[in-house]
């Protein structure tokens, strides 16, 4: 399993950063998204991978299994949006494939 730290921000309450994991050259192949702060809180989220009846066209999402944090992702086409909860907060984001 291959891990790429994707994102390290100190974030304020409500601010969203993007984060281009096509750069990573990881197209659908995408595992899970892992968070966490310096206080050892975490959230992550597992790649639900959509393959088109034609199998000619794959996307995806990231789903929720725990979030202590209070983040919110929002993926698009090679683009992941992070928006942090309502604290200030240092957060570490780590990709695994």
């Amino acid at each position: 399993m291959d891990n790429f730290i994707v994102l390290t921000k100190d974030f304020v309450a409500n601010e969203s950063a993007v984060v281009d994991i096509k750069s990573f050259g990881l197209g659908s192949t995408l595992g899970s998204l892992v968070f966490q702060n310096k206080r050892g809180q975490s959230a992550t989220f597992l790649w639900q991978k959509n393959i088109m009846p034609d199998n000619t066209e794959k996307t995806g999402y990231f789903k929720e299994v725990t979030n202590e944090l209070g983040v919110r992702i929002a993926h698009y086409d090679g683009f992941i949006t992070v928006t942090n909860g309502g604290g200030v907060q240092y957060l570490e984001a780590e990709l695994k494939i």
